[in-house]
This record gives C-alpha cells, structure tokens and sequence, in this order.
C-alpha cells in the first residue's frame, strides 16, 4: 500500500529479551500511523506476539540461522527496502537489511533493551514498558478456567521454577511462604494460589501444590502458554517468582511482581513501576566470587530467607 512505512525489528534473542518490544510497537504504531511492523524473532519468543493485532507480519526462526529455510527467510527480508530496523539481537544479519534508519543493540552498554531504544527515540523507558495483547477468545477461555463460571477468591500467582538449580529459591520456601501470605490471620487470606510454569517444571510445580495443603490451590502448567498464563495473572493481586520469563510477564500484566535474585543482576530485571526484586545478604558479585560462570549445580539462593521475602512482600502490600 502506497504510504506504508516499513519497520523491521529483529529479536533473534531469547524470550525475555524479545518481549522487551511488545511496548516498542505499541509506541510505534502510534507515532507513525502507516507503520506496518514486521517481527522476526525466534520460536519461543514467537509464542508471545501470536495475538499481537499490531504486527503486520510474524516471521519465526527456530534458532538454527544457517539451516536452508532460516536463511531463504532472512534472505527475502534482506531484498526489501525498509524505513526502519532494529535488532535487539544484536546479531549479524541486521547489516544485511537495507535500511533508511538502523539501530542495532549495543550488547557492551550497561543498558538493557528498554533504555536503549527509549534513549535512541528520545522517550521515557516507562513509556514503552511491555504489555502483551492477546485476543478476546483467549481472554474469554482463560477467564472461564480461572472462575469456573462464577464468582470465586482472588489469586496471587507463584512461579517456583527455574532454568537452572542456581538460581531456583527452594520450592518448600515458596510452600511456606504461601502458607504464611494466605493464612487465615495473613495479608492474603482466603485468596487462591495459582502456580504456573512449563512441563519440564512440572515436578518443581507438583511439589508446591501437595506441599500447600491448607490453601485452595489451581496449577496452570504444561499445556498451558504464556499468553494464557499472562491472560491469568491479568485477574491477579500479587506474583512472586524466580528470575525467569515468567517475572518479566508479570511485569507486563501491570500486577505487583516480586522477583527473587541471587545470581542475577538486577539490571537486567523488567524496567517496570510494579516489580520489586528481593535477594539475600550477597551481591551478585559475592556469588560470582564463588561461582566465576555462574555454572555450578548449586543452588545460590540458599541465605535468601521466607521471613525477608515475606516481609518485603508484606511491607509493599500494605503500603
């Protein structure tokens, strides 16, 4: 369509990182009326702008760059003329694209994703904060599972997994700190505990159900997708969980989020009026003093305690 502006935006990354532009668009599709956005990002990724009305244009990778059909892909991207391009990847395949306007992610900045791009278009990182769109079918089933058709408690939202043993918060911890958050005298008594998270953390999530026995438990997990987990949190109070996708999904559901750090740095945790993160007595440095990559089969979340946990959460609630 004559008129149309084209913009390219590469996140060839992991899912976290993508989801960095889900605001970007939105801002975008306001500032530049004819835009029409392309996303080209990987599988995981993908999964979290399938309802997305403001991509024009979806292209998946399944992360093998150099395999036949990636490369056809990228190929036919790099013939067309586009008015903007941004890879977060950074990668490579940016200096392919024919571009009016190129930004590419410097990944040697302290600056994260948001402050970055927000520096470049001269905008408040706030003002282009992640908030994913999903459908209203999606809105709709999702809210049927969470109600069961009528009126029931509220939910607050934890989710106990983590990629790695190292930066896990034991799941017991998490039993006890449900247990201690909705008891009958608690800040959140009579709510629900919805626990979310992925097949290959369905032992992590069996284990905090059967370790809750006195609150009324929901597990949205395996089959479960992000978006529909993100539709869930939508109807939520309140999200505690470890540094992983999910805090970052909880940061665009606009809920209270609680992130649980030990080997991570903060800086890289959602930019975000509604997150928190809490950690132990040790710095991300005091960890790495022990640990140099950050690899070890240990967990470093062992002197993050409930009572510092629960009182955070508790004093933040309350305020």
């Amino acid at each position: 369509m004559t008129g149309e502006f084209p913009i390219l935006l590469l996140a060839l990354c992991e899912p976290s990182k993508a989801l960095a532009l889900s605001g970007v668009v939105a801002r975008l599709k306001t500032e530049i009326p004819h835009a029409r956005i392309t996303l080209a990002t990987t599988q995981g990724a993908a999964a979290l702008f399938q309802d997305d009305d403001l991509i024009d244009e979806l292209q998946v990778f399944d992360g093998a760059l150099f395999k036949l059909k990636s490369l056809h892909g990228l190929s036919e991207l790099s013939r067309r003329k586009w008015g903007l391009c941004v890879d977060i990847g950074p990668t490579l395949i940016s200096r392919m694209m024919k571009a009016k306007t190129r930004f590419t992610l410097n990944p040697n900045d302290t600056a994260g994703v948001l402050e970055q791009i927000a520096a470049k278009l001269k905008l408040d990182p706030l003002e282009i904060t992640p908030t994913l769109r999903v459908s209203p079918r999606r809105e709709a089933q999702v809210r049927s599972l969470v109600d069961n058709g009528r009126e029931t408690a509220p939910l607050i939202v934890m989710a106990p997994g983590a990629g790695w043993l190292g930066r896990r918060w034991p799941t017991e911890r998490f039993a006890v700190l449900a247990t201690r958050l909705m008891r009958e005298e608690g800040p959140f008594a009579n709510h629900r505990l919805l626990i979310i998270g992925w097949e290959s953390e369905r032992d992590t999530l069996q284990a905090l159900r059967m370790a809750t026995p006195r609150v009324q438990v929901m597990e949205i997990g395996g089959e479960v997708t992000e978006l529909n987990a993100y539709a869930a949190m939508r109807q939520a109070v309140l999200f505690v969980g470890n540094d992983e996708l999910w805090l970052h999904i909880a940061a665009a559901a606009a809920i209270p989020a609680f992130g649980l750090f030990g080997p991570s740095d903060e800086a890289d945790a959602p930019i975000s009026g509604n997150v928190l993160t809490i950690r132990g007595p040790r710095s991300l440095a005091e960890i790495q003093a022990t640990d140099p990559k950050l690899n070890k089969n240990v967990c470093h979340m062992l002197d993050l305690t409930i009572d510092h946990v629960a009182a955070v959460i508790e004093r933040e609630m309350a305020g």
